[in-house]
């Protein structure tokens, strides 16, 4: 058993360091970052570049999307242009509807994600957003 005085510093750390996320974190964090550089852009970009760190890629692409009945990061990141908000953090999909995922169908079947591995990185945890 952990003493009293640990256990507050553990809970306290686990409030301070811990948000709600819908689904797996990797997809969210990618939509997220999608998200707010489509808010810093204006209007919803013509092509989206996702450069993304190994660890990204793998722990993202298999996962199931909820809401969506659908895996990995391209429609993640379609929806985090279509209907992400930055302010929701890791919860930024949670306006999705059906019409908003048919959509992010469409945009994907457009080609207009292209998601690639970042070379010459170190970071385990890399997502960068390019958009047009």
């Amino acid at each position: 058993m952990i003493d009293k005085e640990l256990r507050e510093r553990i809970i306290a750390m686990v409030h301070r360091e811990v948000v709600p996320a819908i689904g797996c974190t990797e997809p969210m964090c990618v939509a997220l970052c999608t998200a707010k550089a489509v808010e810093k852009l204006g209007c919803r970009p013509e092509r989206i570049e996702a450069l993304l760190s190994p660890n990204i890629l793998k722990n993202a692409m298999g996962v199931g999307i909820p809401g969506t009945g659908m895996t990995g990061l391209p429609i993640a990141i379609a929806l985090g242009a279509i209907i992400g908000k930055s302010d929701y953090q890791l919860e930024v999909l949670k306006d999705l509807t059906p019409e908003s995922l048919e959509e992010g169908k469409k945009y994907i079947a457009e080609n207009r994600i292209t998601i690639r591995q970042k070379e010459g990185i170190s970071e385990k945890l890399y997502v960068e957003i390019i958009i047009s």
